[in-house]
């Protein structure tokens, strides 16, 4: 019997996902577990994997597509069977084809091999192609016969990011035309170069639209909603990191291990969390939940958005520990790799773009949270010294927002005060 496969619901704010690409076609044999699909959620990019032996009999929507959350999308069932009659199958999205009985692998073709010299293609990878700006028949075939929208989206995939792909076509922008010296795919930024090229004196440029990824529109919803409901105040605070910076130095120097400047601030903040429990809590309706774990939410900008992958019971880990566990949720967070769970269950997010030389600015809470860190830039400061004479001091900025329902002005100010005198006693952070 036919079984529906469903846009499954990942998460509890999930509402919807986005096809990213098939990794299946009409007529493919399927076993349980096995990947059919990638979907992109408004945290990651995900394998969806068949709960069933079968056949790929039909596929109802298409890459590309926002789809609700258990809505249909494909049907898995036996060779030969036919898709049970239901408004998804009659739908205009509908792939359905009967499967072979025993499915051979067929030989992939240029799709300029169909007959007569006209390319064999659904509407859809027409469209595609052509806001691409690719010639159609210098696409491969998957099936050997008419090109699919996957297949565009496949030859699109070949030179360029799943973000950078997208920025490509709604510009109308051939990303062969992008793929950088070194071999590697054309990423975000090369597709930005080419649309900020000035056009010839005189004449117009014309606008570009270039529509929000899934997590940047999420995002988006989830800040709007937070900086509309929470009384939100910011505090700012400078600390000297000059010790803290000779300490990683001599850290890193060693051997040992390699650590960041952020690692030392993060582990500090969780010591200061510990120390001033109402700033790791969460509201709960008309309460305060004061939270026995501290979850430190790491803010990664990717190429997709902003995503904060959480750093669970970071007061409990050695330096060691924090830094490797740190580094690979942020490389996997870029590489849209992360599992649903390793966004939840945050306690406090810190946000840190002091490598871009910003001092003071005010993050948003991420909501249920009371608080959100922010950490500036590292300045050379003149100072004078015991022997009152002047000497560069390394100064560290700090941004501190939290809910004024959750803590009051000393509260806060405690908190920050505490994350200020670890960074200033870096021989506190290695105990």
């Amino acid at each position: 019997m036919a079984t529906k496969v469903i846009m499954p619901k990942v998460g509890m704010a999930m509402e919807e996902g986005m096809l990213v690409s098939w990794l299946k076609k009409v007529g493919d044999p399927v076993k349980s577990g096995e990947a059919i699909a990638e979907i992109e959620t408004d945290k990651a990019i995900m394998e969806l994997e068949a709960e069933l032996d079968g056949v790929l009999i039909a596929i109802v929507r298409q890459v590309g597509e926002h789809i609700p959350v258990i809505e249909t999308i494909a049907w898995i069932g036996e060779a030969g069977e036919k898709v049970p009659v239901s408004p998804e199958a009659g739908s205009l999205h509908a792939q359905a084809a009967t499967a072979p009985v025993k499915p051979q692998p067929k030989p992939v073709l240029p799709a300029h091999t169909a007959q007569g010299g006209k390319v064999a293609a659904t509407p859809a990878a027409r469209r595609l192609a052509s806001e691409a700006g690719i010639e159609l028949g210098s696409i491969e075939s998957g099936s050997g016969a008419a090109l699919y929208a996957a297949d565009v989206q496949n030859h699109i995939r070949k030179d360029a990011t799943p973000l950078a792909s997208r920025m490509a076509a709604a510009a109308g922008i051939d990303p062969r035309s992008l793929v950088p010296e070194t071999g590697q795919r054309a990423r975000k930024s090369d597709v930005a170069s080419a649309m900020a090229f000035t056009a010839p004196s005189g004449t117009p440029r014309e606008d570009k639209r270039i529509p929000f990824t899934t997590i940047q529109r999420i995002t988006g919803q989830r800040l709007t909603r937070s900086h509309a409901e929470i009384p939100s105040v910011t505090i700012f605070i400078v600390a000297d990191a000059t010790e803290l910076v000779e300490a990683r130095e001599r850290i890193n120097a060693s051997g040992t291990m390699k650590v960041s400047l952020n690692d030392l601030i993060i582990r500090a903040c969780a010591k200061a969390l510990v120390a001033n429990p109402r700033a790791n809590a969460v509201v709960d309706g008309d309460g305060l939940v004061l939270k026995g774990s501290v979850n430190i939410g790491l803010a990664v900008a990717t190429e997709a958005g902003l995503q904060v992958p959480t750093l669970r019971d970071a007061d409990r880990l050695s330096l060691p520990e924090q830094a490797l566990r740190s580094k690979d949720l942020a490389d996997r967070a870029r590489a849209r790799r992360l599992r649903p769970e390793e966004f939840e269950a945050g306690t406090f997010t810190v946000s840190n773009i002091g490598m871009y030389g910003i001092t003071y600015f005010t993050p948003i809470i991420n909501q249920p949270q009371v608080g959100i860190l922010g950490v500036g830039a590292i300045e050379d400061r003149l100072a004078l010294g015991p022997d009152r004479l002047p000497l560069v001091r390394k100064m560290l900025h700090l941004s501190f927002t939290f809910d004024h329902r959750a803590m009051d002005g000393a509260e806060s100010s405690g908190f920050l005060v505490a994350v200020k005198t670890l960074v200033e006693s870096p021989f506190l952070l290695i105990m």
